[in-house]
Parts: structure tokens; sequence; C-alpha cells
């Protein structure tokens, strides 16, 4: 594998766990508001 395809591999990695990770926290606080 080229270093060009890791890297985007990894951004998107980086992008889906993002985007996970802000999901379980908007999540928590809701859970919390209760």
């Amino acid at each position: 594998m080229s270093v060009s395809s890791i890297i985007s591999m990894l951004a998107i990695i980086a992008v889906v766990l993002g985007g996970f990770l802000y999901f379980l926290t908007k999540a928590i606080k809701k859970e919390k508001e209760k």
C-alpha cells in the first residue's frame, strides 16, 4: 500500500470515529439531563 492510501484511510477512520464520539457524547448528555 502506498503512503497516500494509508493517509486517506486514516483520515476516513478519524472522521468516522469523530462523528461516532460526538454522537455518543450528545446522547450521554441527554441521558444526564433526565
